[in-house]
């Protein structure tokens, strides 16, 4: 049996955390299925032993790591929400901040790693499902709001509108896990804000801020993560 290493609480809130953070590191870094609990033991500063004393097992560790990630972009996805301004400038906000919310790069290389993990072990579906239904249903919330307040005229029936702006989020993803260095985070704004106006039928003029893709408005938005 692995000792229990003796810390105080606070000392092993420390410790896990570092555990988690390094977990995610080496799923971006070296993908799921390679990530070994030495790695990560290595990577946070702490044995193998106390590793399997917190998690018990590798699969444990992975699971929490994800969950404790995606919580994360959970939680900002649904800060936007409680932003101030009407439909449309939500909207804007949210859009200039997909590329904003935690370091792009690395928050790419770890989704798509859970989303094709996914597939193939049932304990990360989860977080997976988590998140894409946070993201469907701020957009769909906001899209709502806008249609409620005449602001939108949408194109197409609100679901398939909402499914559209996620894939293109994920597409963007994918783009940036790739290393494309035209997936940069004003562009993926702007690309997803052209979406946007033409599913909801929003004219150039409605959207403050267009002369400059709306990176302002996007700088005072996206403090809230």
């Amino acid at each position: 049996m692995t000792p229990r290493p003796q810390y105080g609480a606070a000392e092993v809130a420390i410790r896990r955390s570092a555990i988690l953070e390094s977990a995610i590191d080496q799923i971006g870094h070296r993908g799921v299925e390679a990530v070994r609990m030495k790695d990560i033991a290595e990577v946070a500063g702490v044995s193998v032993g106390t590793v399997q004393y917190y998690f018990g097992s590798r699969d444990e560790l992975l699971v929490q790591a994800f969950s404790a990630h995606s919580s994360s972009v959970v939680s900002a996805i649904a800060a936007l929400s409680h932003a101030p301004g009407t439909a449309g400038e939500k909207l804007q906000a949210s859009l200039h901040a997909v590329p904003r919310i935690a370091d792009l790069r690395r928050r790419s290389q770890v989704w798509i790693e859970l989303v094709a993990g996914s597939g193939r072990n049932d304990y990360l579906r989860a977080p997976v499902d988590a998140v894409f239904t946070e993201w469907g249903a701020h957009f769909r919330e906001l899209i709502t709001a806008g249609i409620d307040d005449g602001s939108f005229r949408p194109q197409a029936d609100v679901d398939l509108i909402v499914d559209t702006l996620v894939a293109a989020i994920d597409g963007f993803d994918l783009a940036v896990a790739a290393g494309r260095s035209a997936a940069t985070p004003v562009r993926i704004a702007a690309s997803l804000e052209l979406i946007a106006r033409s599913l909801l039928g929003i004219d150039s003029s409605d959207t403050r801020g267009s002369s400059d893709g709306g990176d302002s408005v996007a700088k005072r938005r996206t403090r809230v993560v």
